[in-house]
């Protein structure tokens, strides 16, 4: 019988891991680190962002409402 066990999130992701995780691209995620969109911390010259905050970066993007032509 196979296991199939939830793994939980990553404690934290440097740039290159929140591009896989986010599907977001560098230049926006260096955008909004530089803005204070994102937080980010720096520990041995890398860059790290805690799973709570790039998580709370994509909730505070707009949602998007749907368009008259699409409601109907």
């Amino acid at each position: 019988m196979a296991s199939h066990l939830h793994e939980p999130p990553p404690l934290a992701y440097d740039v290159q891991g929140l591009i896989k995780a986010s599907g977001w691209g560098r230049s926006k995620i260096q955008a909004d680190i530089a803005s204070g969109r994102l937080k980010a911390r720096k520990s041995a010259g890398k860059l790290i962002i805690l799973y709570e905050d790039a998580r709370a970066w994509l909730l505070a993007l707009p949602v998007r409402e749907p368009s008259q032509k699409e409601a109907a």
